[in-house]
């Protein structure tokens, strides 16, 4: 039951982000957070938790009640902020101490029926967002490079890397689809997170046929790209210049900009008091004259949350990272560095995608340095999986 749950609230957020990456609209966002608290509530009422996770996840909801008293803004959108930032701790982390068979079944669910419904998804989104006699650059890609869209274009980005994840272990033809795809949208550092993971978790064990194929499969698609002129050229507009027709064409612009937005941050933490360095200023782009992202996460945590913050937000993810299956851990982890450098992962709702990496309880046991990570039980029940407590307790 919880299994066929979690599978189709991971695929509604996934039809919201394709469907809608833009704004959701209030019913979608209401329907969406009382899910994902209703799915967590009812896990912890089942399952209990551990005094760990309580007090992450105590933490993170007082950084919404900080910013709600703190932040000179509106309390709407600093409360819609929160809400796009700490659900998804919240939820992973409380929902990564399931049993081991919940992820094993939502894993095969997603890849037996989530694939095809996200590859349906992707079609509408790709013929609604294209004209209908564009040529394949320009339907996936539109004018992202001019900002126009370009925000919708890294939400499917994002989804497409992480869904794609659970697809490396299949046929080597989907994840080079998924390559192609993120190429195509023309989010660069989701394709390079992505090509990270996809490395990682290939040839972290060496296969000598899966290096073939990929390398056939890469000099084929070379070859295609450098047979036509007029394709290399669109295609070294749009990934290195992202079709800017407004800036010169120089390497000053390979960044997208990002060099200057850093910038521009690195002078507001300077200029910040100590109290709005501990504390943060809110998501100032949603009330400042500055309405970008920093493309950075450090910088949009330190901005928003302060130091304070920004430690217990990068904790919260240190431990729903490390609670990531072995197979899956690495690459995962991978692709989340890349974003949290490049563009900014924290803030993609996307990031509920990486319930389907998860170990399990069961594993847990492996895990080392994170402080309270004892499972909370009845006192009556607290020997019953350790039989060797048991005995020692009633010889005294």
């Amino acid at each position: 039951m919880l299994v066929n749950a979690l599978f189709l609230f991971l695929m509604f957020r996934c039809g919201a982000d394709i469907l809608s990456p833009g704004e959701k609209g209030t019913a979608v966002v209401a329907l969406y957070v009382a899910v994902a608290l209703g799915l967590t509530a009812i896990k912890i009422a089942t399952s209990g938790t551990t005094r760990g996770d309580m007090a992450i996840g105590l933490a993170v909801c007082w950084l919404t009640i900080v910013n709600l008293l703190w932040v000179p803004a509106g309390a709407t959108p600093q409360l819609y902020f929160s809400v796009t930032v700490l659900l998804p701790i919240i939820f992973l982390l409380f929902l990564s101490r399931c049993e081991p068979s919940i992820f094993v079944g939502l894993r095969k669910r997603t890849l037996i029926f989530g694939t095809p419904v996200l590859c349906g998804l992707l079609l509408i989104f790709i013929f609604r967002e294209g004209e209908p006699e564009a040529d394949l650059l320009t339907k996936f890609g539109g004018n992202a490079g001019a900002g126009e869209g370009e925000q919708s274009y890294h939400v499917v980005a994002q989804t497409i890397a992480k869904f794609s994840i659970l697809l490396i272990n299949q046929w080597i033809g989907l994840p080079i689809i998924a390559l192609v795809l993120l190429a195509a949208l023309n989010v660069r550092s989701a394709l390079l997170g992505f090509l990270l993971a996809f490395l990682i978790k290939k040839y972290s064990t060496f296969n000598l046929r899966a290096f073939l194929v990929t390398l056939a499969v890469s000099v084929v698609a070379i070859a295609v790209v450098l047979s036509n002129p007029e394709l290399v050229d669109a295609f070294l507009q749009r990934i290195l210049y992202r079709d800017r027709v407004f800036f010169e064409q120089d390497t000053s612009n390979l960044m997208s900009g990002r060099d200057e937005i850093w910038r521009y941050y690195g002078h507001m933490l300077e200029n910040s008091s100590l109290l709005e360095l501990l504390f943060g200023r809110g998501a100032i782009w949603l009330y400042g004259s500055f309405p970008y992202l920093a493309h950075n996460d450090l910088l949009n945590l330190m901005i928003c949350y302060g130091l304070a913050g920004t430690t217990a937000v990068l904790y919260a993810w240190y431990v729903i990272l490390s609670r990531l299956h072995p197979d899956y851990r690495m690459p995962c982890a991978a692709l989340f560095l890349v974003l949290f450098s490049t563009n900014g992962v924290v803030f993609h709702q996307s990031n509920l995608l990486f319930l389907l990496f998860m170990a399990g309880k069961a594993q847990q046991k492996e895990l080392s340095g994170i402080p309270g990570d004892e499972v909370i039980k009845r006192r009556g029940l607290l020997h019953a999986d350790d039989p060797d407590a048991a005995i020692q307790s009633d010889t005294r």
